[in-house]
Formats: C-alpha cells, structure tokens, sequence
C-alpha cells in the first residue's frame, strides 16, 4: 500500500508539473498572438479613426458656439435701432460688419466636413446656424421688411451647409424677436411699421407651415410663432382702433400710451 500511495503521489506530481508547463505554453503563445494579429491592428486604426472624428467634432461645436455667441450679440444689437431710423445706418453698418466676419468660421466649419457625411456632424454644429439664420433673417427685416431667401443665407456662409431644416427654425425663432420689435414701436407710436412687422410674421407663419417639413422641437416652435404673431396683431389692432379715437393732430405716442 504504501508503494501504491507513493506512486499515486508521484504521478500526481508530475501531472501538475505537466499542466504547468502546458499552461506556461500557451500563455506565451497567446500573448505572442496578441501582440502580432491582424485584429489589433485593425482595432488600433479604429481608435485612430474614433479619435480623429471626436477631435473633429469638438472642433466643431467649439466653431459653432463661437457662432452663436456671436449672432446674439448682432440681434441685441439690432434691437437698439430707433422706429425713425435715426441711427440705423450706424447699427445696420455695424450688424452687416459682424454678420461678414463670422465667414472665416463657417469657412472652418465646411473644411472639417469636406469628404465628410455632414449629416453625422449635424447636431454638432446646428445650433449655430440656426442662431446664425435668425439674426442674418433680423437683419434683412430691419433692413428691408422682407423674409431672406436660403441662397441668400448660403452667400453669408460660404462653404457650410445649410438644410432646410436649419433654416426654417432659424426663421421660426426669428418671430419672437420681430414679436417683440413690432411690441416696441407700437408702444412709441409707429402702428405701420408695427403693421410691416407684423405682415413678415404672417407670412413666415404661412410659408413654414405649408412646407409640411418636422425637425425636432418644431412642434413647440410652431406654437411660440403663433403667440407671437397673436401678439402682433393684438397691439397693432389695439393701436389702430384707439387711434380712429383721436384727431389726426395727436401723436401716436400719446394714442399707444392711452391704449
């Protein structure tokens, strides 16, 4: 018996010495495959591809809130102008000024997407050109009283793209900036300009819906557009009434604050 057990144990022994060596082998084969298979190095160029694509888009989001920064300024500015015009040649001068610099970026924007699919880049740089197209869009408002056309928008942004998407809710956030425009100079007294405001309104209102074209939060920016052009019509109405209440000598100012 105890020549059996020392057997057995023996056995057992060179059992585990066997595993271990076998297990050594092929660890080192395994990792020997490792460091040499094709697989990595395709994993590896897919980092490579992940990473330039991050670097890509945070280059442009970085562009496009450059943008958006900058197009609120131009609108806050824009809400300066006088109903008599008085200084809109100093603050259209200088809207138009700002409204041309902000091409180096979008020209930035359209080199990143060259040879690109620019709808995977979209959300990372939507938001401002929609902020871009709402104050480009107040500029032509102020300016000329008429709604800016998509090739027109294009000729401000050079090599970025724009879809109808983005330009139809840049417009669609243009109304409540007109809204409170329109709500300003009936409150001074000027009821036609309140009046040509308010047309734009009805027809930006008019021409979004007939395009039947969804984006994401249209729906919500179809109904603030609505509010805004109720408002409109609201003071403009209001202003026009009281006015057939007063002789023509009085001055709008005194029949809006009456209203």
């Amino acid at each position: 018996s105890s020549i059996v057990s020392c057997f057995k144990h023996s056995y057992y022994n060179e059992y585990k010495s066997y595993l271990s060596v076998m297990a050594g082998a092929n660890v080192k084969k395994v990792r020997y495959n490792t460091e040499n298979s094709s697989i990595v190095s395709c994993f590896e160029g897919f980092r490579c591809e992940l990473d330039d694509e991050h670097d890509r888009q945070e280059r442009i989001v970085k562009l496009s809130r450059d943008i958006t920064i900058q197009s609120k300024r131009i609108i806050f500015n824009l809400h300066r102008i006088e109903p008599d015009y008085s200084n809109g040649d100093a603050v259209l001068t200088d809207a138009c000024a700002k409204l041309h610099s902000l091409r180096d970026k979008f020209k930035k924007i359209g080199e990143e997407l060259e040879g690109k699919d620019r709808y995977k880049y979209h959300r990372a740089y939507t938001n401002g050109v929609q902020e871009f197209v709402e104050a480009v869009s107040f500029y032509q408002v102020i300016k000329n009283h008429s709604i800016i056309t998509p090739p027109e928008v294009e000729g401000y942004m050079g090599l970025c793209p724009l879809l109808a998407t983005d330009y139809l809710c840049g417009l669609a956030d243009l109304t409540g900036e007109v809204m409170r425009m329109c709500i300003s100079f009936c409150g001074k007294g000027y009821s036609e300009l309140g009046m040509k405001l308010r047309d734009v309104l009805f027809e930006i209102n008019t021409g979004i819906k007939m395009s039947n074209i969804t984006s994401r939060g249209m729906s919500q920016k179809l109904e603030v557009m609505l509010q805004s052009l109720v408002k409109c019509e609201t003071s403009t109405y209001n202003l026009t009434l009281r006015g057939l209440e007063f002789p023509s000598e009085v001055p709008g100012a005194a029949v809006a604050a009456a209203s």
